[in-house]
């Protein structure tokens, strides 16, 4: 290629990739629910992986594909890049790799690659729960999304995909200290660090906070003062929430949170799955809900019409908008241990634009055909999932 051809190619790259972060969705095929405004994860992953030039970095819960699905051509981009010379590295939950072995097998014969299983170890409940992958180190995508067919067919879901140093940056450190541990099971000891600058406009947290690098500000404490910040409104939407902790132990610390933003009178309103029809989480979800200034809905999507498909047609996307200022994104569900034990990643980003964007998917769910309100004197039954 002439060389005025390829720096004309170069530039069209460039041109083509957001220059600032970009919500990507997800949605139940056959719903209503796509934004027309937001791209799909489905066409923002090759996207990325095409336009690796010297590697991509995966952390993943599980890998679960299918022929002919969306995944089938992000996982044929990551071929691609690795006979073109991409070094590709990928994380899995050791726990999540008996989900689909052909496809763990697939990754790990990426020319060049390498595959490594995350464990906290036994007698820990800990698990790898992120899902993000970094491309060559300044580009990345963190969401909901698991990297499963259905995540990206058949689930509400939502991501972002920026190259924000702010963000790509911690995101990278966190996947080296993740990679390393994986391979020598040794938690690493990091250096006492005076007190850091007051976040900024973009900032990324974690958990578990044993297990973060300097710099990183563990998630639950940063969640806290952001529900705490909250003056006129907060809109959380998860695939589910519970103050239960295991089988049986109350843990109130988001509940109470909830609580206390609505009793100095911001309104609260809280959109969950039907997963989330179990007891005992369905009775906190009805408490919480008679409580002025809070509102709570369950979603239920309709199975697919070519029939009922195990773990999907749920809304699974974890995100919180703040007074329409403030944009919080991440991994985790809201239960104790997601962020106390479990590798979780989460994104905070002060942005009019995006909240504003995130304020109309949740808009479109909440006032849509499937969510209703909770009824408190009704005797939910749960789910079937699989």
């Amino acid at each position: 290629m002439r060389p005025y051809l390829i720096c004309l190619a170069l530039a069209v790259a460039a041109w083509a990739q957001p220059a600032k972060p970009q919500l990507v969705q997800s949605v139940p095929e056959g719903t209503p629910l796509a934004d027309p405004s937001l791209p799909f994860a489905k066409e923002a992953w090759p996207q990325m992986i095409r336009g690796a030039q010297r590697s991509i970095d995966l952390a993943e819960f599980y890998v679960t594909n299918r022929a002919g699905s969306f995944l089938e051509p992000v996982i044929r981009e990551l071929e691609l890049a690795g006979a073109r010379g991409v070094k590709v590295r990928t994380l899995l939950s050791t726990r999540m790799l008996g989900q689909d072995p052909a496809s763990v097998e697939r990754l790990r014969a990426i020319p060049g690659a390498e595959l490594r299983n995350f464990d906290f170890g036994q007698g820990v409940r800990g698990i790898l729960h992120a899902k993000y992958f970094i491309v060559d180190g300044e580009e990345a995508f963190l969401g909901s999304q698991n990297f499963d067919w259905r995540a990206l067919q058949h689930i509400h879901e939502m991501g972002l995909r920026f190259r924000s140093p702010e963000l790509v940056q911690p995101l990278a450190r966190i996947f080296g200290i993740d990679w390393e541990f994986a391979k020598t099971k040794v938690i690493p000891t990091f250096p006492t660090m005076p007190p850091g600058k007051p976040p900024g406009v973009l900032e990324l947290v974690a958990s578990p906070p044993h297990l973060l690098p300097p710099g990183v500000r563990p998630a639950l404490p940063a969640l806290l003062r952001t529900l705490d910040s909250a003056k006129e409104r907060i809109r959380v939407q998860l695939l589910t929430y519970s103050p239960v902790s295991g089988k049986s132990r109350f843990w109130p610390t988001l509940d109470n949170a909830l609580r206390s933003a609505a009793v100095r009178g911001t309104k609260v309103q809280l959109m969950v799955s039907d997963w989330n029809t179990e007891k005992p989480a369905v009775d906190h979800l009805k408490s919480l809900s008679l409580l002025p200034n809070v509102e709570v809905k369950i979603v239920s999507i309709p199975d697919d019409p070519g029939g009922p498909i195990p773990y999907a047609r749920v809304i699974h996307s974890k995100y919180m908008t703040v007074d329409g200022k403030l944009l919080w994104l991440g991994t985790s569900n809201w239960a104790e241990d997601y962020f106390t034990e479990s590798r979780n990643v989460e994104l905070i980003l002060k942005d009019s634009d995006l909240t504003a964007q995130a304020d109309r998917v949740f808009e479109r769910l909440w006032n849509g055909p499937f969510a209703a309100a909770i009824e408190p004197g009704r005797n939910y039954v749960p789910r079937k999932r699989d």
